[in-house]
């Protein structure tokens, strides 16, 4: 079974995506304060490492 470390990666990657896909598909020229691809990435970063996190605990629950 899955820990919620895993949905919640899955989500922040998920809103990681649309909202860079949002920022990257504006017509218009944005200003250094309206670019939000740095917080798009990072919270696609902090998706993947909910997940891995995800991953190491189910590895050391089937361990025990």
């Amino acid at each position: 079974m899955k820990t919620w470390f895993f949905w919640a990666g899955i989500s922040f990657i998920v809103g990681g995506v649309i909202s860079l896909a949002l920022n990257l598909g504006v017509q218009a020229s944005l200003s250094m304060l309206e670019d939000l691809t740095g917080y798009a990435i990072g919270w696609i970063a902090v998706g993947i490492v909910l997940i891995i996190i995800s991953y190491i605990k189910n590895k050391k629950e089937e361990k025990i």
